[in-house]
């Protein structure tokens, strides 16, 4: 996130005379904890709010799920001087997004071993060579979809600051369920999404049946074939909820 360190510093700079900590709060439309579980539940829809948070003594966490990069959106945090005047604003990761991080690393490094030690040396080239790939695609996928919608909530955040007397909180309810009913889940983005991961999922969900179990790794196999499903189910149940 280094790339947004200009344009939230400037940001700042511009609004920081003219923005009350009671004016930010106006904003929020879900006040609550930014903590693993409700970022989880954040990521299971898109925009569902404009905008959840966090309020604190002199800091406001403020953040709102985004289309593509769902789990992984960014937490505005928000510092005010002793007059409650806008002094600075940082972009971090949310809990979930470290969470996920975390996770992956630990399922990868699983993986590897497993398929190292389980295998003969040319599946196990093969494997480490389709995890890797699959892997690499993905991560450069999300990167760049990370970046472009992560400058598209920045410029957001800066025109609802400066429209603040113009906000209506009820409107932007009924304005984003609106929105919400138009996402298209079958864009391309979003297909080709889908084309990356799901067979990431599935040659994991593979080698936790055809290795981990088999060999007795069978909590190593449970974890593995939980993550492996935890995408598409959440994937499925999200199209579902569109159509209804």
């Amino acid at each position: 996130m280094d790339d947004f360190v200009a344009p939230i510093s400037k940001l700042a700079v511009i609004l920081e005379k003219m923005v009350d900590k009671k004016d930010i709060e106006k904003l929020i439309v879900q006040n609550k904890k930014s903590n693993l579980i409700n970022h989880f539940k954040d990521s299971q829809s898109y925009n569902t709010t404009k905008y959840s948070g966090e309020i604190r003594n002199k800091e406001i966490l403020i953040w709102r799920s985004a289309y593509f990069i769902r789990g992984v959106y960014p937490i505005f945090h928000l510092t005010f001087d002793q007059n409650n005047k806008l002094k600075e604003i940082k972009m971090e990761k949310n809990p979930f997004n470290i969470f996920l991080d975390r996770v992956t690393i630990v399922v990868l490094i699983i993986l590897v071993i497993t398929v190292f030690i389980s295998t003969n040396l040319i599946t196990t080239i093969f494997a480490i060579l389709a995890i890797t790939v699959i892997g690499f695609l993905m991560r450069l996928l999300l990167a760049k979809s990370k970046i472009f919608e992560s400058k598209i909530l920045i410029e957001e955040l800066k025109t609802t600051i400066n429209n603040l007397d113009a906000l209506n909180n009820s409107k932007q309810k009924k304005d984003q369920n609106l929105e919400n009913e138009k996402v298209n889940e079958w864009s391309f983005s979003k297909i080709m999404s889908r084309i990356l991961i799901y067979p990431f999922c599935l040659i994991l969900i593979w080698l936790a049946i055809t290795f981990m179990i088999p060999e007795g790794k069978i909590i190593e196999g449970i974890f593995a074939i939980t993550v492996a499903l935890a995408y598409p189910i959440s994937d499925l149940l999200i199209i579902n909820k569109k159509k209804l």
